[in-house]
C-alpha cells in the first residue's frame, strides 16, 4: 500500500509486480486493470510483435521523461488452443523494469502513465499529482485546469514532524549576517515586516536522510538556493558545495 488515492489522479489504473518470466522474454504481461487502462488511452493490441511503439509518460522517474512500449498479441507455441496474450514490449521491460518491481500503469484520458510504485515513498497525493501535471501536455492539464471546483474542498490530514532546534535555527540565521550562506550567491533578498532579511534555514543531510539537527548541517539560504538544494538536478553536487562551505565557517 503507498497511501496515495490513485482514484483521484487516474481514470484507471492498475498495479503489479514485475516477474522473472516478463523480463526473460522482454513481453511484459498487464494485468486486466492495466490493460484497462491502455485500452481506454487509444491503443488496442497489435496482432503481430512488435506492434506500432507509441509513448508512456514516467512522470516520477528522475532521469526520463518518457518511455517507449509496444502492445500486440503474444502466440503460445506450446500451446495453438489458448488464446494469444496482450503483452507489452520496447523499452518499457528491455530497460525501464526489473524483476520484482512493483509498476503502476494508469491513464488520464488518451495519455498514459507508468510509475514504480517504489518511487512514490513519503509522497503525498498532492504532490504526485503535481510531478504528473508537470510532465504532461499542456492541452490536457489546461482542460482539468478548467475543469476544477473554484472553491476547494478540505479534508483531515494526520502527519508525523521533526521538532527542529529554535535556537540552531536562529544560530544559522545569525551566522549568515543578513546574505544568502550559499557559495557564490548574490541574490538580494527582502525585508521581513522587522526589517531583517528574509532567510530560510535548510539541512544540507535533511533530517529525514538521518541528518543531524546541529549547526554544521544547516545554512541560512535565499529562498531560490533553498528550492535549488531540494529540486535541482544537481542539487548532489550543490549539497556537498553548501557542506563544504558551513563546515569551514566553523573551522
Amino acid at each position: 500500500m503507498t497511501g496515495i488515492d490513485w482514484e483521484q489522479i487516474f481514470d484507471c489504473w492498475g498495479e503489479k509486480v514485475v516477474k522473472p518470466n516478463d523480463k526473460i522474454k522482454e513481453a511484459y504481461l498487464p494485468l486486466a486493470k492495466q490493460r484497462e487502462a491502455i485500452n481506454q488511452a487509444g491503443i488496442t493490441p497489435s496482432k503481430v510483435r512488435p506492434g506500432v511503439p507509441f509513448e508512456i509518460i514516467t512522470p516520477l522517474d528522475p532521469e526520463l521523461r518518457s518511455i517507449t512500449a509496444s502492445f500486440y498479441y503474444s502466440t503460445r507455441s506450446k500451446d495453438a488452443k489458448r488464446r494469444p496474450e496482450p503483452r507489452m514490449g520496447q523499452q518499457i521491460i528491455s530497460d525501464w523494469l526489473e524483476v520484482n518491481e512493483p509498476v503502476l500503469i494508469g491513464n488520464i484520458g488518451k495519455t498514459l502513465y507508468a510509475i514504480k510504485l517504489d518511487s512514490v515513498a513519503g509522497l503525498t497525493t498532492e504532490e504526485v499529482m503535481q510531478e504528473i501535471a508537470r510532465r504532461s501536455p499542456h492541452s490536457m492539464v489546461l482542460a482539468l485546469a478548467k475543469k476544477a471546483p473554484a472553491k476547494p474542498g478540505k479534508k483531515m490530514v494526520q502527519r508525523s514532524e521533526f521538532t527542529r532546534n529554535p535556537y540552531v535555527v536562529a544560530a544559522a540565521i545569525h551566522r549568515a549576517k543578513e546574505a544568502c550562506e550559499m557559495p557564490g550567491c548574490s541574490a538580494t533578498l527582502f525585508q521581513r515586516d522587522d526589517g531583517s532579511a528574509y532567510l530560510e534555514v535548510h539541512h544540507i543531510v535533511p533530517l529525514s536522510e538521518k541528518g543531524a539537527d546541529s549547526l554544521d548541517n544547516v545554512a541560512a539560504l535565499c529562498p531560490h538556493c533553498h528550492r535549488k538544494q531540494h529540486h535541482s538536478k544537481d542539487r548532489t553536487a550543490l549539497r556537498k558545495k553548501l557542506k563544504k562551505h558551513v563546515r569551514s565557517l566553523l573551522a
